[in-house]
C-alpha cells in the first residue's frame, strides 16, 4: 500500500492532503491535528496551501481518484477504505 501526506509546512497551522495511490483515494486539504504520522505514510513537502489544493484537484480531475474524507485525529483514512477498488 503506497500513502502519501503532502504536507504545506510553511503554512500555520499546517495542512496536509493525504493520497492513497493503491486504491485511487484523496483526502480533503485538512488542518493537522496530530503531528506524529504512522511509519507507512511518505512525506511530501508542498511549497504551500495552493499547491495542496493543486495536487488535488489534479489527482480528482485528471487521474479519477475519489474524495474520500478522513479520520483528522489520526491521518488515515477510515477502515471501510480497505474495501475500495481501483476504477
Amino acid at each position: 500500500m503506497m500513502i502519501k501526506i503532502y504536507l504545506a509546512p510553511a503554512v500555520k497551522p499546517r495542512f496536509a492532503l493525504l493520497v492513497d495511490e493503491s486504491r485511487e483515494l484523496v483526502s480533503q486539504v485538512y488542518p493537522i491535528q496530530v503531528h506524529t504520522f504512522p511509519s507507512e505514510l511518505r512525506q511530501i513537502k508542498s511549497s504551500d496551501m495552493m499547491a495542496l489544493h493543486t495536487k488535488q484537484t489534479q489527482l480528482l480531475a485528471n487521474n479519477n481518484y475519489w474524495l474520500w474524507p478522513i479520520d483528522e485525529s489520526t491521518n488515515h483514512f477510515p477502515l471501510n477504505t480497505q474495501q475500495h477498488v481501483k476504477n
